[in-house]
């Protein structure tokens, strides 16, 4: 599913049924967004919640509704920064505990995840960042497998334009 204009619009007035809907849509590619800066997943479900409040906080704050996946996904990567300020904990260390340090160039992805699908997204970090096979990416997000491989394709090729 993605969020109609309609939907986002309600969120922003405050309709409840409108935030489930976008916490349902959302709440993955945040969750992701947030373990690709902290490692421990209890803190990973606690800043998830966190953001989520501050984004119905802030919501106002919203001022075109196409940027509500961009709102999202910048409280979540925000709330993780500064849960890794709080707590001392170096940046560099925490990526290269989770990934190595070799694939610091998950932060190009968290530039382009605004140009991606939330699907896209997903797929492109289970494929390029963690270098899941494809069983691997349809046993963790149940899409078909020749879906997967188009979706991956399609955002590959949307990457591309923005890169040249």
């Amino acid at each position: 599913m993605s969020i109609s204009r309609n939907i986002a619009h309600q969120f922003i007035v405050g309709d409840p049924y409108a935030t489930g809907l976008v916490f349902e849509e959302y709440k993955n590619l945040m969750y992701f967004v947030i373990a690709s800066y902290v490692s421990n997943s209890d803190d990973c479900d606690d800043l998830l919640s966190e953001s989520f409040i501050k984004i119905i906080q802030h919501k106002s704050e919203i001022k075109d509704i196409k940027n509500l996946k961009s709102f999202c996904v910048s409280i979540a990567r925000n709330e993780a920064l500064m849960f890794l300020r709080n707590n001392k904990i170096s940046y560099t260390d925490t990526i290269d505990e989770i990934y190595g340090e070799e694939d610091r160039y998950n932060l190009m992805l968290n530039e382009l995840g605004s140009m991606l699908s939330n699907k896209e997204t997903i797929i492109i970090y289970y494929r390029a960042v963690f270098s899941y096979s494809w069983k691997e990416i349809v046993l963790a997000t149940g899409i078909p497998e020749s879906s997967a491989k188009k979706i991956y394709s399609e955002a590959k090729k949307k990457m591309r334009k923005v890169l040249l």
